[in-house]
């Protein structure tokens, strides 16, 4: 009887500990309350953690960033109002002259000729052009749609110098929002909330000039779905010519406090 009795208190005790350990299973997930999928019942991390990459990188330096994964998040530029090119190369240009050379230790001499070369260097902007009419747009669009609710609270950065051709007095930009509208042939039935006005004042010929605007401040915006990330758009500029250089378009999400 009392090895019955053993038998019964080892198999309590090992019942005890598999609910003890199937309790604790359960309550492993992610503990970091700055993560994406921050579990509140959670008391072990088990790394499932997931991070807001704090900041999309939409245009830099003369190429384009993505939203999450290279080959889906991907960005395209319009210029709705000139089928001109939106690329504005700034060069260094380096000439290697032709150089030829002849050897008379051979019968016959033998010459080689080294043709010139030409290399060009330089940084890549994107450029906003002006139409007949003096009307200007140009946007940047996500290949797919993406939840942005996470950026809610973050700003719209990126760096613009004026072209040296360039008058002009105020321009307005945008990103997603609940009003569509036609912004010339090449950017029809665009999305996009009210416009936050930047005077060009605040810009020069000379240098790049940061402008950060709380996403805060896109009043009639969509943070759901979006496709249109950046957007700028005016009129009453100089016809027929170059404006705006723009350079490192992102968005920033606000830190975790």
């Amino acid at each position: 009887m009392r090895t019955f009795y053993k038998l019964i208190f080892a198999i309590a005790i090992l019942f005890s500990i598999f609910i003890s350990c199937s309790k604790e299973e359960d309550r492993k997930g992610c503990t970091d309350e700055a993560a994406l999928n921050y579990n509140t019942l959670a008391v072990v991390d088990d790394g499932s953690c997931e991070f807001l990459d704090s900041t999309i990188t939409i245009w830099n330096n003369g190429a384009f960033g993505f939203w999450g994964d290279v080959n889906t998040g991907s960005f395209e530029v319009k210029s709705c109002f000139t089928d001109t090119t939106t690329i504005f190369l700034n060069p260094d240009t380096t000439i290697t002259p032709a150089d030829t050379v002849i050897d008379n230790n051979v019968t016959p001499p033998d010459t080689t000729i080294t043709p010139a070369d030409t290399t060009i260097n330089g940084d890549t902007y994107l450029l906003v052009n002006s139409d007949a009419q003096g009307h200007y747009g140009f946007v940047i669009q996500l290949l797919n749609k993406k939840e942005a609710t996470d950026f809610k609270d973050g700003q719209l950065v990126f760096t613009a110098k004026l072209h040296p051709e360039a008058t002009m007095n105020t321009f307005e930009i945008m990103i997603h929002g609940n009003h569509t509208n036609s912004w010339g042939m090449n950017c029809p039935n665009l999305y996009f909330s009210d416009p936050v006005n930047i005077s060009s004042s605040i810009l020069d010929t000379n240098n790049f000039q940061e402008i950060s605007i709380p996403l805060t401040s896109f009043t009639n915006r969509h943070m759901e779905s979006i496709d249109f990330v950046f957007g700028i758009k005016g009129t009453n500029a100089t016809p027929n010519s170059s404006l705006i250089m723009i350079n490192n378009i992102r968005w920033e999400a606000k830190s975790p406090d």
